[in-house]
């Protein structure tokens, strides 16, 4: 990007995911002029499920495992480490499953191919295009965070397919940018605040709530990755100004240029 072509040039944009991820959209809006806040508003932390163990000793028993997001891979690999050498010898015979092309792309971090994934990533969509694929399975494993919907679960189990959920990790409410977050809200810094889900968004309004700042974040123009955020974030009368039709950090990204810049010009 040129400099007299930076579509976020001056905009101060809070990134409310961490991580690597939170990171590349930090150096993603800094390349295009913006001013990038690396908020974490949420985390995740491995979960001891009751019924890990059943879960790893039966895996030879799926057809299927779907994976709904990328943490539900990396905790799924932690969790079955010291079996790891026993799953490379049945992973051959299970489908995979990915419900976006980050997941994807994690699974094959540990040679795994993913069997299916839906163009449009999430779960309802995920179900429906599973089965007019024409696509079934007799038994699904389907590791994921503990505030995961059920719906492909659901789904399956009105196929009537047997569909085990296996909480691999539980998310939770990172307190240690809070005061940093008020500092900035309160001095009216926003531009736009990116919300990666509907948890990093609630975690924000506590803290909007808890510290009497709705009189500061009135002017913000609030970005969602999809429709289920955008769904909870309106729910509270937000009004969602950029929301990409691809659920991905980086349509996020783009779609926020998009608008800036489409802003710019009519400037």
């Amino acid at each position: 990007m040129t400099m007299d072509r930076l579509p976020l040039r001056g905009k101060h944009v809070m990134i409310t995911r961490g991580g690597e991820q939170g990171e590349k959209f930090c150096n993603d809006v800094a390349s295009a002029g913006g001013i990038p806040y690396m908020i974490p508003l949420i985390d995740f932390r491995s979960h001891e499920d009751l019924n890990a163990v059943h879960f790893i000793q039966s895996l030879n028993k799926y057809d299927w495992i779907i994976f709904t997001s990328r943490n539900g891979v990396n905790y799924f690999f932690q969790h079955i480490d010291s079996q790891r050498e026993q799953f490379e010898m049945i992973k051959d015979r299970i489908n995979f499953a990915a419900v976006g092309e980050k997941t994807r792309a994690e699974l094959s971090k540990y040679r795994v191919d993913s069997h299916f994934m839906p163009n449009i990533y999430t779960a309802e969509d995920f179900s429906r295009e599973f089965f007019e694929k024409g696509l079934t399975a007799k038994r699904a494993l389907i590791p994921k965070g503990n505030l995961a919907s059920t719906t492909i679960a659901e789904s399956f189990r009105q196929h009537r397919i047997i569909a085990d959920e296996w909480i691999v990790y539980e998310t939770y409410y990172p307190t240690k940018d809070i005061g940093r977050l008020v500092e900035i809200v309160k001095e009216d810094r926003l531009d736009a605040a990116c919300f990666t889900s509907p948890s990093t968004f609630h975690h924000f309004k506590k803290v909007v709530k808890q510290y009497h700042l709705q009189g500061h974040v009135d002017s913000i123009t609030y970005v969602s990755i999809g429709r289920v955020t955008k769904k909870a974030m309106e729910a509270e009368g937000y009004a969602i100004k950029v929301c990409p039709e691809k659920y991905t950090i980086d349509s996020m990204f783009q779609e926020l240029c998009r608008y800036f810049g489409q802003e710019r010009k009519e400037d």
